[in-house]
């Protein structure tokens, strides 16, 4: 066992000592040192294993690339307030706050030669049921949530796959098999212990600060740092669920039952898909679809009942644990050893257009093959994942008190499209992101075209959805309270502390 462990230690130097030394300024290192002294036992430094260990834990290792000056761990919200006072002290050193890592965007939760504030110390949930409310940490995955709160018998409002990180999805705003029932994730959430840019710390709510509540439901951490969310629980039992594999002559037929299953929310919200048009090795279509019903059997009519008619050449759903569900969804993810990218669209479902999912992908398709057909690219995958976002949902943020996004209940019915990629080769990674940058410039040219055709006139109101999206997007651009946000941020951070030094989407 010695020997294995002086291996493994081996290994993650190799992996280390084999990226570009990383030069952080004198004033980054003297910060480190502050913080250090500050918080003993908290801080490690390059070579050290914790420091090693945190930098190689990101889903996409295109971010195990970026080399931190040192990564700190603090244990609860007076420490991060800590931090974030040493921080404000050099107005010149970057940072970041990693969740679970989830997010593929270089800089978004990771950064090269600042301060990485890891904060997988800091994670797990508990639940008051005299109040009906849990109160979940920001560290750590959606697998830890959920068992959490199994025992009770409730959920949140939270990811579909187990491994996504918890702080950032749910301040960016979280789309979830539970969504048609109760909102975004974020519209649930009643509660944020904040360590705000100034290194105060304050508790967000609806009645001391009702435009804050609102601008932390989907703007990301341009805030502060959230070391805990309260959050609506809701009653969960045996669920109906897990993943079905088709082959592309099933094409057609899934398409139509996805088109009718886009508006179907209000009908059976217990109801979920998330729909995966898959281009993997070799360019071979393939399509996956993840299940979801809020009880023990699906329904025999309706909407999620035609998909169940279509023959699958794999079927892996059955009643199961909520738990089980999450854990098994996100079991396959969690082995991809890739980098990875993410890119959003928004598109209007149109009811008299049954063709244009078949539209998308044939561009889709005819841009990402130039790249997946080339032998040398033989690891290499794209998909596109149709998540439905029918206008209930808008009604349930509404409902409860509005979101960042401002979704709305006189929305129509939307799909959030999630283009995303894999492959092995840092040089590859401007030619892949580039691929899905092409395709979303030609989706913006039909968007006029498909809300005409939806009864929208030529413009709709289609926010991109941050969960989902590439780096370079102006995701908050797209929110139609955008002027106002980013007059809020402006004033809970007049010296630009988050806005100018740390990673993720700003205003």
């Amino acid at each position: 066992m010695v020997a294995l462990g002086l291996l493994a230690c081996l290994a993650h130097f190799v992996l280390f000592t084999g990226h570009t030394t990383a030069a952080p300024s004198a004033s980054t290192t003297k910060a480190c040192q502050d913080i250090d002294s500050a918080l003993p036992d908290r801080l490690s430094w390059p070579l050290e294993l914790l420091y090693i260990t945190e930098t190689q834990e990101y889903w996409s290792t295109a971010l195990r690339d970026l080399r931190p000056a040192c990564v700190v761990h603090p244990i609860n919200t007076s420490e991060v307030a800590t931090i974030v006072q040493i921080l404000n002290n050099y107005p010149d050193v970057n940072f970041s706050a990693k969740s679970g890592g989830h997010d593929p965007n270089p800089g978004h939760g990771s950064v090269q030669d600042g301060v990485l504030i890891a904060l997988r110390k800091i994670s797990g949930a508990t639940y008051d049921a005299e109040t009906n409310l849990a109160y979940v940490k920001p560290g750590g995955e959606w697998n830890d949530v959920i068992g959490d709160l199994e025992p009770y018998n409730v959920t949140v409002v939270g990811g579909r796959l187990g491994i996504v990180g918890v702080g950032g999805y749910l301040l960016q705003g979280g789309i979830s098999f539970l969504s048609a029932q109760y909102g975004l994730a974020a519209d649930s959430i009643v509660g944020w212990d904040t360590v705000m840019p100034n290194g105060s710390i304050i508790n967000v709510d609806a009645s001391t600060r009702p435009d804050l509540a609102v601008a932390m439901k989907g703007s990301g951490s341009q805030f502060g740092i959230v070391t805990q969310f309260t959050i609506e629980a809701h009653p969960i039992g045996e669920v109906w669920g897990g993943l079905r594999i088709y082959d592309d002559t099933q094409r057609e037929t899934l398409y139509t039952a996805l088109h009718n299953f886009v508006p179907n929310g209000a009908e059976d919200p217990k109801a979920a898909i998330i729909f995966t048009d898959v281009l993997a090795v070799g360019s071979i279509p393939v399509i996956i679809i993840y299940y979801f019903y809020d009880g023990s059997a699906p329904p025999t009519t309706g909407a999620l009942a035609q998909f169940l008619e279509i023959p699958a050449l794999v079927d892996q759903t059955f009643p199961r644990k909520y738990t089980d569900l999450l854990q098994s969804n996100g079991a396959p993810a969690a082995l991809l050893m890739s980098r990875v990218s993410f890119r959003t669209f928004t598109i209007p479902h149109v009811p008299e257009n049954t063709s244009i999912y078949a539209e998308i992908h044939q561009y889709w398709a005819s841009v990402v093959s130039k790249y997946l057909d080339n032998p040398l690219h033989a690891t290499a995958q794209c998909s596109i994942d149709y998540q439905p976002v029918p206008s209930l949902i808008g009604q349930h943020s509404q409902d409860r008190g509005g979101n960042a996004i401002g979704l709305s209940g006189s929305d129509p019915n939307r799909l959030f499209l999630e283009l995303q990629c894999s492959w092995a080769s840092a040089g590859d990674d401007d030619t892949v992101y580039n691929l899905t940058r092409e395709v979303t410039e030609w989706l913006e040219t039909k968007i006029p075209e498909w809300n005409v055709q939806a009864g929208l006139g030529e413009s709709s109101y289609l926010p991109y959805f941050m969960n989902d999206a590439m780096g370079d997007q102006n995701v908050t651009g797209s929110y139609r309270g955008y002027v106002g946000l980013k007059a809020l941020q402006q004033e809970v951070d007049p010296q630009g502390l988050f806005r100018s030094r740390a990673g993720g989407f700003k205003y």
